[in-house]
Order: C-alpha cells, then sequence, then structure tokens
C-alpha cells in the first residue's frame, strides 16, 4: 500500500477526531436559544403529552433526524437504523452469517416481495435444495410475503450454526417447499472473472463495499494471467463505489507512477494518494456506464487522466461527493456530505462523471417502461403502443386507474463465485470495450 496514503489517512483519522472534539459546544444551549429549536423541543412535549395514541419515542426522534437530513436536499446524507447500521458494518468486514444466496425484490418497483437472483454453489442454501426464482413466503414463521429485501435479510441472517426455517413458494409447484438450513459463514465475493477470445482477461468489480475487494482483484488477476491473459478489460458497470481506501488500492494496483485522487473540503484540495511503482501492467480498457459511481469513477478517472487505459461506455453517474460517517449513541450511523473528490488533473466529479474515451451504449438490458393513468372505465382494458408497437396491457380498477410496468430479465449470476457469466453476443458495450483494446494494442505495436 502507498506509504504516503497511509499517512494522510491517518491524518485525516486525527483530523475528524479534532472536528468531533469541536461538538463540545454546547449546541443543546444553542437549540434551545433557538425560536425553531424551541419549536421542535415543543412539538416533542407536545406529542409525547397529549397525542391521542401513546407515541413511539423511536420513532419520532428517528423520524426528526431523517426531517433534518431531507432538508439538507442532498441524496447522498442519510441515517442508517441501528438494524441497517450493523448490517453495513458486517458487510465491510467481507464476511456474514447467513445460508449463501443473493436476495432480490420480487416487484422491483415497490420493493415488496423477496425472490432467490442466485444460490452459491456449496453454500447451506445450495445444500439444502433452494433455487433461482424460489420466492419467499415465510421465515422462522413470520409472513414476509410483502416485506422488503432488506426486510428478509435481517431475519434470514443469524450466528453460525443456527437454525433458520424458509417457506418457498417455486414456480410451477402448487405448493410451497419448506427448508430449515444451518447458517454458516458467507465470504462475500465482489469480484468475478473469466477469460474472453483472444487471450483477454475479463474482471467485474460489482462494488467497493467490502475490505476484501482489493485482495479479491488480486487473486483473479493472477488466475488470469496464469490462464494466458496478454490484456484485460475491467468492468465498472452498475457499481455503485463503496470504500475510498479499496477503491484507490485498485486504481494502484494498474498505476506505477501519477496521482489516483485529490480531495476538496471547504476550498482546501490535497492529495489523497499516488501511484506506487509496481503492479499489473497488462494493456487494459475500463467498461462503465451510468450507474458507475463514487469509488468506481475515481478508478475509472485515474487511470483515465494518467494514460493507462482508455475508457470506454457511458459517462458515469457523477457522484463526486463523500461522506463523513458518525456513529450515533442509538447504535444508528449518521452520514453527511463533507468532502469532494477530484481526479489527478483536479477535475470534479460530482454531476458531471467521467466522459468516456469511447461512448458505447449499455444494452444489455430492456428499458423499464411504466405508464400510469387514471379516467378509464372500471374493468376498461387499455393496451400500450409505443411506435406502433403493442407492448402490453393494462386493466383499470374500480377507480378507473390504470397501471402497466415492463420488467427485464435478471441478470445471470454464476453459481460459483469469483466466476463471472457474459456473453459478448448481448452485450453491445462489452463487444465495443474488447475492439478498443485490439486496436490500442495494435495501434502500440512496433
Amino acid at each position: 500500500m502507498n506509504r504516503k496514503f497511509l499517512i494522510l489517512v491517518t491524518t485525516l483519522a486525527l483530523a475528524a477526531t479534532v472536528a468531533w472534539a469541536q461538538f463540545g459546544r454546547d449546541f443543546g444551549n444553542e437549540l434551545m436559544n433557538d425560536p425553531t429549536g424551541q419549536a421542535l423541543i415543543q412539538t416533542y412535549g407536545a406529542l409525547k403529552s397529549n397525542y391521542l395514541d401513546e407515541v413511539d419515542d423511536e420513532a419520532i426522534l428517528r423520524g426528526a433526524i431523517e426531517g433534518m437530513l431531507e432538508a439538507l436536499d442532498d441524496p447522498f446524507s442519510y441515517y442508517l437504523q441501528p438494524r441497517d447500521a450493523a448490517r453495513e458494518a458486517q458487510d465491510r468486514t467481507g464476511s456474514f452469517e447467513g445460508i449463501g444466496a443473493v436476495l432480490t425484490p420480487l416487484d422491483r418497483q415497490t420493493g415488496e416481495g423477496v425472490e432467490i437472483l442466485q444460490v452459491y454453489a456449496g453454500g447451506p442454501a445450495s445444500q439444502a435444495g433452494v433455487q433461482r426464482g424460489d420466492v419467499f413466503l415465510e421465515v422462522d414463521g413470520v409472513n414476509v410475503r410483502d416485506k422488503t429485501t432488506s426486510d428478509v435479510v435481517d431475519l434470514v441472517r443469524g450466528p453460525g450454526g443456527t437454525i433458520v426455517e424458509l417457506v418457498m413458494q417455486r414456480p410451477g409447484e402448487a405448493e410451497p417447499v419448506t427448508f430449515r438450513i444451518e447458517r454458516s459463514t458467507i465470504e462475500i465475493i465482489d469480484v468475478a472473472s473469466t477469460m474472453l477470445p483472444g487471450d483477454v482477461g475479463y474482471v467485474t468489480i460489482n462494488q467497493f463495499g467490502s475490505q476484501r475487494v482489493y485482495d479479491q482483484l488480486v487473486e483473479e488477476l493472477a488466475e488470469l494471467q496464469a490462464s494466458g491473459a496478454t490484456s484485460l478489460v475491467l468492468d465498472l458497470r452498475d457499481n455503485p463505489g463503496g470504500l475510498l481506501t479499496q477503491g484507490i488500492l485498485v486504481a494502484d494496483e494498474f498505476l506505477r507512477e501519477g496521482d489516483i485522487v485529490f480531495q476538496r473540503a471547504r476550498g482546501v484540495t490535497q492529495r489523497i494518494a499516488s501511484a506506487d511503482p509496481a503492479g499489473t501492467d497488462l494493456p487494459m480498457v475500463v467498461l462503465v456506464n451510468k450507474n458507475s459511481a463514487s469509488a468506481s469513477e475515481i478508478v475509472a478517472g485515474a487511470l483515465q487522466e494518467n494514460g493507462r487505459a482508455l475508457v470506454v461506455g457511458e459517462p458515469t453517474y457523477g457522484k463526486g461527493v463523500a461522506q463523513s460517517v458518525l456513529s450515533l449513541a442509538d447504535g444508528g450511523q449518521l452520514a453527511f456530505t463533507s468532502f469532494e473528490w477530484l481526479t489527478p488533473a483536479r477535475i470534479t466529479i460530482a454531476q458531471q462523471g467521467i466522459t468516456p474515451d469511447v461512448y458505447a451504449d449499455d444494452a444489455r438490458y430492456p428499458n423499464t417502461i411504466r405508464v400510469e393513468g387514471q379516467g378509464a372505465d372500471p374493468g376498461q382494458v387499455i393496451e400500450i403502443v409505443i411506435d406502433g408497437e403493442a407492448v402490453g396491457s393494462a386493466t383499470a380498477n374500480d377507480e378507473g386507474d390504470f397501471e402497466f410496468i415492463t420488467v427485464g430479465p435478471r441478470p445471470e449470476i454464476s453459481p460459483v463465485q469469483g466466476e463471472a457469466i457474459v456473453d459478448l453476443a448481448s452485450d453491445p458495450a462489452l463487444r465495443v470495450a474488447v475492439e478498443t483494446l485490439a486496436s490500442e494494442m495494435a495501434s502500440r505495436a512496433p
């Protein structure tokens, strides 16, 4: 790891400690001396004393916290309730206690209902017979038909060696299927790879949320090179970011010199990390799309501006701000925007993202089409036509309202963790990336 980076991280940690010490200001007294602060306390007292029903202190106080953050109109500042904060902290370690399956919403618009997206080979769920497409009905006797993925995850996870009982509805089966599964330690694998034709290595990073992402990348790169890879596609599509440290380490793996990222906080700009003179030197391109954000944009920007790799795909999301994270007294977590990331050329990422060198539309999955309407006769069937082609129909309810939505196919995930499944025939952006890589290598050949 870059020594300068380690020193700077320590410095930032000390700075954060000093900043927290400044909270020694009597904010409680300031709140009481402010008319709006007094109104907040009065509202709390009125609800506690005179509301018709007994109020839930935690619910209304957490609602006040969430209301403060909503007032910032900042989508990146948020409050995590204690259970969510605990789960996120566990995920950052790179493992958790569970059954070894990927869960996804059954209804991707409402988020209600949960189904199995993938079952990892050799894991507890696989050994018990759980299959992709199974839908959760009950977990340990709790009805979860209308629960969210987060709710079900909380119920399914638990200490290793304990039993969880699942009642699932399997497509095509008339009766529900019951499973008793013993939980065990599940490693979170965020990096997967495979070989493409022409000795092109392919590696994808799903997110940077675990402290083991860099280690997993190094392992996958070693396997690709042992298999004869002579060039590389680094796929960061749909990668929402995560831990800055992991993003820096990943960028550093491919750089031998140059800056990686700068930070700006209230007008002060400083270098966060620069490259060590060692790493993987395979010719490469980076593949991104509109959902590539935060740490993935830092990686793409560093490799692009240092001339290490061409970036192929769509302009990225533009999430160039970072959050300070504060553990709260209730076990929850407060994240609030306090920094801005800049590329090596000190160009802001926020709102504008990384512009690819070669544009390629990510057309793997069709766009979701949603139509809502009202004023129809109850029970009337409305046909939805786009560019002269009928794409479906909707039936009006008793109030004459109707809704139509198309849901694209689920992405295919290998049951073998660390193994990527790609299809050049149905992935035009990946084809462009491979062609760009070949063209770049040819232009540099002696």
